[in-house]
């Protein structure tokens, strides 16, 4: 009989990992826990069920368990993922292994549980994996994130009976959000392997991934789940390969211009903040005129805020790396006192940005009044919209500018952030464009969501939910664009208005003029810091509603409590 060493990686794992370990307790005779420094309850379960435990920053996925096979005492190796458990038959078949051992490693079926359901058809059954092993024989290989343990050659292989059980998702958001971030690494991989990515590749690779799981491996028998989950399996294809096919476009276009890193030190009091721009030999960073013929001609970016001065410095440090740098900002402010205005004269005389600061005494929620007001002091004829709590992507901007078209108005997107993260944002985080990294986003505790496709940097991906989301385009105060002159025609934002719709309102009677909305919710991106809201209330909500429904019934385009009233 050979000693069997039970060997699992973990981080965050506490839903799944107790029943993991338990389930290989009566076949194991050691069992190794290498743990990335989980932040939940991981740790003390496993310390409780008497497992050896290693913690270990992580390495990637095939590192890490070749680092958590060194650990094992034991040269015979039986290696689980932490949401992994092995059925009855699969122990029984294990312990016959061991006390007869014939081969130099064993394969077993791995039964997925997708969303609740045991998936018996579609791609994900039946999946053959090699996890009892003699580690003498092998090691870890493969492409990260899909790694497996490859035997040296000449080496003998058994098959064991029963299933490996796998609650591979929970939710198809989390399917989703785990579709982005694995493709990513996928990508990555192949691009470092040398992988080809032409558009015939990626077009038939993605039909006949789905064409596999669906019709081949009968994933039609497994109802409607059967349908979403081939689906998804076409969509992970489809994203690796078009994400490598963009990083093979970048690699040629950086051999083309060579990158040059110019910075500008600005100081201010005790605070030093270090500001990197670009330029490319041969080229600049943005032309403003490589934009369609209709493009603005100036470019005002209208920002609201009310005593939340540690954000909106936050916001302006986003506003002071954009890729485009024709435009002015026009500050909205609805009576916030001293702290705001001492950071806005900070920006004003230590920075490049060319900042308006329109101010009103402090009377209770005037959002749409001092909208109006700003409206009347900008000089551009395209205006943007946002909050002083919306950090933008240092090609907002761009975006919105390039997407200018006569006749529309632009709605663009952003990610929620938990009050955790917004906290922790500094100016180096800003500068680095943490805040639309999902990765840290997620090691700094911002829950998994399949919003985290907002932030996608792939055209075509962003081109493709644009056209399929099914959310409308709206006029969205945290992220919206229009011509001034379609805006004066509707007379503005209606003063009547206050916390709850009052930005769609706008936008409704806008479409009401004509003005058609086009949706940019994965293109222009901004993530939106957390703060309480006490002006929220049921009465004004209700109010809001009221009106809005007016608008849209009787079709109305004019307000009588807008812009007019502020010009003499």
């Amino acid at each position: 009989m050979v000693k069997i060493s039970a060997v699992i990686i973990t981080f965050n794992e506490e839903r799944y990992i107790e029943q993991c370990i338990r389930s290989v307790m009566d076949v194991a005779d050691e069992i190794v826990v290498v743990d990335s420094l989980s932040t939940d309850r991981t740790p003390e379960i496993c310390k409780n069920l008497g497992v050896k435990f290693i913690e270990q920053p992580f390495l990637g996925y095939k590192e890490q368990k070749n680092f958590a096979l060194e650990k094992a005492s034991y040269d015979y190796i039986l290696s689980l993922d932490a949401d992994e458990a092995l059925s009855l038959e699969l122990r029984n078949s294990i312990l016959k292994a061991k006390n007869d051992w014939k081969f130099d490693g064993y394969k077993c079926y791995r039964l997925n549980n997708y969303c609740g359901q045991w998936m018996f058809h579609t791609s994900l059954y039946p999946e053959r994996k090699l996890r009892l092993f003699d580690r003498r024989k092998g090691k870890w290989g493969g492409i990260n994130p899909h790694d497996r343990f490859e035997l040296e050659t000449g080496s003998k292989m058994g098959m064991l009976k029963g299933d490996l059980l796998h609650w591979v998702y929970d939710s198809i958001e989390e399917h989703i959000a785990k579709i982005n971030h694995f493709s990513t690494i996928s990508s990555q991989e192949y691009f470092k392997l040398g992988i080809s990515a032409g558009i015939r590749k990626i077009i038939f690779r993605t039909a006949w991934r789905f064409f596999h799981s669906y019709i081949i491996k009968a994933g039609f028998l497994e109802g409607f789940m059967g349908y979403v989950a081939s689906k998804n399996v076409a969509i992970l294809c489809y994203l690796k390969y078009s994400k490598l096919r963009r990083l093979i476009q970048v690699e040629k276009k950086s051999k083309k211009h060579k990158q040059v890193d110019t910075r500008v030190l600005l100081a201010s009091n005790d605070n030093s903040y270090l500001i990197a721009g670009y330029k490319l030999e041969g080229n600049r960073q943005f032309n403003p005129q490589d934009v369609n013929k209709e493009s603005p001609k100036a470019i005002s970016v209208i920002i609201t805020t009310y005593n939340q001065p540690e954000w909106l410095k936050k916001v302006l440090w986003g506003y002071q790396i954009q890729t485009y740098k024709n435009f002015e900002v026009v500050i909205a402010d609805d009576g916030s006192g001293d702290e705001t205005r001492n950071i806005i004269d900070w920006f004003k005389s230590n920075t490049t940005l060319n900042i308006t600061h329109v101010w009103h005494p402090d009377d209770g929620f005037k959002k749409c009044t001092i909208l109006n007001k700003a409206i009347i002091a900008s000089n551009g004829d395209y205006l943007i919209f946002t909050d002083g709590d919306c950090i933008p992507r240092n090609d907002f901007i761009e975006v919105h500018v390039r997407k200018a078209k006569i006749g529309y108005f632009l709605s663009g997107g952003y990610l929620k952030l938990n009050k955790q993260v917004s906290d922790r944002i500094e100016f180096n985080d800003i500068l680095a464009k943490n805040p639309f990294s999902v990765n840290w986003l997620l090691k700094n505790e911002q829950p998994f969501t399949y919003k985290f496709l907002k932030l996608t940097r792939f055209n075509f991906l962003k081109g493709f939910l644009n056209t399929f989301t099914t959310t409308k385009a709206t006029w969205n105060g945290h992220n919206t664009s229009g011509w001034k002159a379609d805006i004066v025609n509707v007379n503005g934002y209606n003063e009547t208005m206050q916390y709850g719709g009052l930005d769609r309102e706008l936008g409704e009677r806008l479409m009401n003029n004509g003005i058609k909305g086009r949706q940019i919710r994965y293109s222009a991106i901004c993530v939106h810091l957390d703060h309480p809201r006490p002006y929220k209330t049921r009465e004004t909500m209700s109010k809001n509603w009221r009106i809005r429904e007016d608008v849209k019934k009787n079709r109305i385009t004019w307000t009588p409590n807008g812009i007019a009233n502020h010009i003499n």
